[in-house]
């Protein structure tokens, strides 16, 4: 029998063609898929206030681990935004005062506030603490009804500088709500010219975020930008009558934006209505 060269190397040629045809046709190995709960973009930024009139001081966590110090009212929880995985996180906010009115528990047990929020990477976001903490719970109570007590409103805050060098930028939200824990409706006006400071929605339901539709809609999030100065300001709930005790002077520096809120229970000395204001940058 001759050796033939070609005829061994044609075999072989055929025996490497089966044996990758064969390993094609294998399933390819995929990694195991897993949630994803965090955002590759990195961290978002997040401000706590307590506007919450009777509060004794919140204390948060996030995701179990605490988020700077304790918020007393009209106060923050860190004198500056504090960076939070971006993603799904879970905020827990206590209040000793936080026992709705109608619990019938005894001695009655304060509630820990639950807020389970999106935040996005790279985003500003400024977490308001707002209601009277013995606000009631409704009846009958159900998964899906409200627990009474404080609650949290969420502003995401766009803090471009403002176009024009001279200028600051404001936005206005009410979270002055009655004894009770109802609704209020006010605004904020310039004492000297009787004008209101935002003509868009001059006056603002409590814990309102906008107004209006299409091209009315009102975003109370967005920021208006204004002349710097000090301004004389008031608190109205109807346009020609200021509401005693609520003037103050406030004084908006250029460059810098800020939220304003009406705060406070009318009526009540303790936690008197007024104007407050948070510095966003």
């Amino acid at each position: 029998m001759k050796f033939s060269f070609a005829s061994l190397l044609t075999k072989l040629t055929l025996a490497t063609s089966v044996a990758g045809a064969l390993v094609g046709c294998d399933e390819p190995n995929y990694p195991t898929p897993t949630p994803v709960t965090e955002s590759s973009v990195g961290q978002a930024r997040v401000l706590v206030v307590n506007a919450a009139p009777g509060s004794q001081g919140v204390t948060t966590t996030v995701d179990g681990s605490p988020f700077g110090a304790v918020a007393p009212y009209l106060g923050t929880a860190a004198g500056t935004y504090t960076g939070v995985s971006a993603g799904q996180r879970l905020f827990l906010f206590n209040d000793p005062a936080n026992v709705p009115s109608n619990a019938t528990t005894s001695p009655a047990t304060p509630r820990t506030l639950a807020a389970r929020s999106l935040y996005l990477g790279g985003t500003n976001y400024t977490v308001f603490v707002t209601d009277v903490p013995t606000r009631p719970f409704t009846t009958p109570v159900t998964s899906t009804s409200d627990q009474g007590g404080i609650r949290t409103l969420t502003l995401t805050d766009n803090l471009a500088a403002p176009a024009v060098a001279t200028n600051a930028k404001i936005r206005f939200v009410n979270l002055a709500p009655t004894a009770t824990g109802g609704s209020t409706t006010y605004g904020i006006f310039n004492s000297l010219t009787q004008a209101p400071l935002f003509s868009a929605a001059p006056t603002r339901a409590f814990r309102g975020l906008s107004t209006g539709t299409g091209t009315t809609a009102v975003t109370f999030a967005n920021f208006t930008e204004v002349a710097a100065g000090t301004y004389k300001l008031d608190v109205r709930s109807v346009a020609a009558t200021p509401l005693v005790g609520t003037q103050q002077d406030i004084t908006l520096v250029a460059g810098k934006i800020y939220t304003l809120y009406v705060r406070g229970i009318a009526g009540s000395s303790t936690t008197p209505l007024g104007i407050s204001i948070v510095a966003n940058n």
